[in-house]
């Protein structure tokens, strides 16, 4: 395998990643029952800027490289991409918002993985431009990340209110966030 063999699949990998989400993450922001949740919905769009802005980096990179491959390539990869999010999105329409929200949130993390793959991958073959990128990509997703996981229990919290009719949900919520970010912090409980 070449250098430029390996700068262009990694591109494409993390461009195929990146497209997908932004496709899940853009459907997901224009539903009706998203719309209910102002704090959901400014995440959502939100995470689908930055993955514009990503999708558009990325294709720019690979443009540089060898366009009509990775054209047809890319296009290809979105299509399969897409179709196989659609279909696993036609038979999860009427699921609460919030667990919506952490499917977004675990791909998200995909996201940052994928990023830092690319990342890797770019040092290795001292493509420092391309790694510098793929770090503000991970960083971005990482920050993301985390603001989603302070948004998730708001949104679980007023479901579990207008299904139960029960108050002092925002307070559960921020009680919530405050317990994760400490999970976070703490060392592992157990030993290996």
């Amino acid at each position: 395998m070449t250098k430029l063999m390996i700068i262009r699949d990694n591109l494409l990998d993390a461009l195929g990643v990146e497209q997908s989400v932004l496709q899940r993450i853009d459907r997901h922001s224009r539903e009706e029952r998203v719309k209910k949740y102002d704090r959901a919905l400014e995440m959502l769009q939100k995470i689908r800027k930055a993955l514009m802005l990503h999708v558009a980096e990325l294709e720019l990179y690979l443009t540089g490289i060898d366009s009509g491959f990775e054209t047809k390539l890319k296009k290809t990869a979105t299509s399969f991409l897409g179709s196989v999010a659609y279909i696993y999105e036609k038979f999860r329409t009427n699921e609460p918002v919030s667990r919506s929200l952490r499917d977004d949130y675990t791909l998200l993390n995909h996201a940052v993985i994928s990023c830092g793959m690319l990342h890797t991958a770019m040092l290795a073959v001292n493509e420092d431009d391309i790694a510098d990128m793929a770090r503000l990509h991970m960083t971005d997703f990482a920050q993301l990340v985390v603001e989603l996981s302070e948004v998730i229990p708001f949104v679980l919290a007023s479901e579990l209110a207008d299904e139960l009719k029960i108050e002092g949900g925002q307070s559960v919520a921020q009680q919530s966030v405050v317990q994760y970010r400490e999970a976070w912090e703490r060392r592992p409980t157990t030993e290996h």
